[in-house]
This record gives C-alpha cells, sequence and structure tokens, in this order.
C-alpha cells in the first residue's frame, strides 16, 4: 500500500521545455526546485537518444528517456553512465522501406531525414551541425517534410496505416512512427519509479504543446498546456488542465512552480483538482 505520494514530471522539449534557440534557461528556477525537492523529471519527446543525452547530462538527470515519440525507452545505468535502449516501435528501416516505396509507386511529394545531409537539416531546422547528425541518428521514426497536397497526404497516410505506420504532425516536421506513442511514455516511466519506490504513489504532470504531445498529456494527472507564440494551443482531456500563461521554458517554468506552490500550501488539507483530489499527505 503506497504510504507517499510524489509528483513525476514528464515533459515534452521543443517549444516546450526549450525555446525556439533549444535553451532552457527561463525553466531554471523550476528545474532547480525539483531537484531541491527529489522529484523525477522524464523527458519524453521525438528526439532522438544521441540529443537527448546531452541535454540529460546537462540538467543533471538521471532518470530514463523517452525518444522517437515514444518509439524508444533509454534506461539509465547507474553504474556505467550510459543508456540500454529498447525499441518499443517499429525500427525504423522497415518504416523507411515502406515510405519510400510508396513515393516510388504513387510519386508522393516528401523529403525526410534520410534524404537530407547534416548541413541540409541544419538550414531547414536551426540546428547546428553537430546537433543535426544526432538527430538524424534514428532508429525507430522517420521526421518527414510533406510538399504534397493534404489529400495525398491523406491518402499516404491510409496506406501506412495499413503497414501499422502512423503519421503524427509534430512542431515542424510529420513523424512517421510505429504504434508506441508519448502516453506509452508515461507508462514505461511510472513502471520504472514504481519498481524504485512501491510504496510511492505517484501522480504525473505532463507538459507539452502540439499534437503529437496530446495522448502524454490525456494519460497524465495534471496536463500543462504551453501555448505557441502566437496563443494557438492544443485541447487535451485530462483529469486537470492547465493553461500556460506564456509560450516555452517561461511557461514551462511559471506553470510548474504553480503547481509546487499548490502543493506546498494545500500539503495539509484535501483540495479539489476538478476531478482530482489532492490527497492529505504531501507529495515531497
Amino acid at each position: 500500500m503506497a504510504t507517499k505520494k510524489k509528483f513525476l514530471v514528464v515533459t515534452d522539449l521543443d517549444s516546450t521545455l526549450l525555446d525556439h534557440n533549444y535553451n532552457c534557461d527561463e525553466a531554471e528556477p523550476a528545474l532547480a526546485c525539483l531537484r531541491e525537492l527529489g522529484l523525477p523529471l522524464v523527458l519524453n519527446s521525438s528526439k532522438t537518444v544521441a540529443e537527448m543525452e546531452n541535454l540529460a547530462m546537462h540538467l543533471g538527470l538521471h532518470s530514463p528517456l523517452v525518444a522517437e515519440n515514444g518509439g524508444l525507452l533509454a534506461i539509465p545505468n547507474e553504474s556505467t553512465g550510459d543508456y540500454s535502449v529498447q525499441i518499443k516501435g517499429l525500427p525504423r528501416k522497415e518504416i523507411l522501406e515502406a515510405a519510400h516505396n510508396l513515393r516510388c509507386q504513387m510519386g508522393y511529394k516528401f523529403e525526410g531525414f534520410a534524404d537530407w545531409s547534416d548541413q541540409e537539416l541544419a538550414e531547414r531546422s536551426g540546428l547546428s551541425i553537430t546537433q543535426s547528425k544526432l538527430s538524424r541518428a534514428r532508429l525507430a521514426t522517420e521526421p518527414i517534410s510533406w510538399n504534397d497536397t493534404e489529400p495525398q497526404r491523406l491518402e499516404f497516410a491510409n496506406q501506412l496505416g495499413v503497414l501499422g505506420i502512423r503519421m503524427l504532425r509534430g512542431g515542424r516536421f510529420w513523424h512517421l512512427m510505429g504504434a508506441p506513442d508519448k502516453a506509452d511514455g508515461i507508462a514505461s516511466a511510472l513502471e520504472y519509479y514504481q519498481e524504485r519506490e512501491p510504496d510511492t504513489d505517484w501522480l504525473v504532470i505532463a507538459l507539452g504543446d502540439s499534437a503529437n504531445d496530446t495522448a502524454m498529456l490525456e494519460a497524465a494527472d495534471i496536463a500543462v498546456v504551453i501555448p505557441h507564440a502566437d496563443g494557438a494551443h492544443i485541447s487535451p482531456k485530462a483529469p486537470r488542465v492547465v493553461h500556460a500563461s506564456f509560450p516555452a521554458s517561461k511557461g514551462w517554468n511559471a506553470a510548474i512552480l504553480l503547481l509546487l506552490d499548490e502543493c506546498r500550501e494545500h500539503c495539509s488539507t484535501s483540495v479539489s483538482y476538478t476531478h482530482l483530489t489532492l490527497p492529505t499527505t504531501p507529495y515531497v
């Protein structure tokens, strides 16, 4: 039986924890608070493990990494400091074979990471050459730039679906991927921490900004929606939905600090969070 309650924070990266310059300095107050309280932070992104390892090291994290939109799970090895990687979805080789066959047969107009050099991806994404190299080191997904009509895209997506491949909109690109998604990443993270702290009742806070974050947000107890710079935002259905006031890391920081402050303020009372009730025991 669980004897204590803690927050487990699961976050998207691009335009959520990271700003358009791939920087998270404005989130440092909240990140420092999570570290001080010993609350785990799990990165859940369309990025590759190679990209996320560097960020995790920079942030001082020793938690699992959910990479490539849930297609990969990287478990930290406490003795060596590296990660053991598990492919949860289809191997990228199978995705590329299916997509490229359809492109040849049907004449669909798209280009993907497999078609570009590190230099070309850098020019299209704003990444550095080094970052582009890491971003192209994919094992379970293929991001593409769709250059055809919307009816053609829907036809392409339906044909891929027959083969067990999904086409999901991300912040910059469309992502071709297998069945697992970011919600499966939450399940994997919960399993990891439940095994290590069986007496803890975990309350999941998830933060995201785009359509490919919706499943993750809806699998959380508290969904934090980060708006885009133009004010546009997604509308997930979760027990509690918090809309951040600012885009990217500034909004991320404010939302996490707000939730932690609420917890501190009400840790000795039962407080209703719409359909969610905070128990009388502290989360930290």
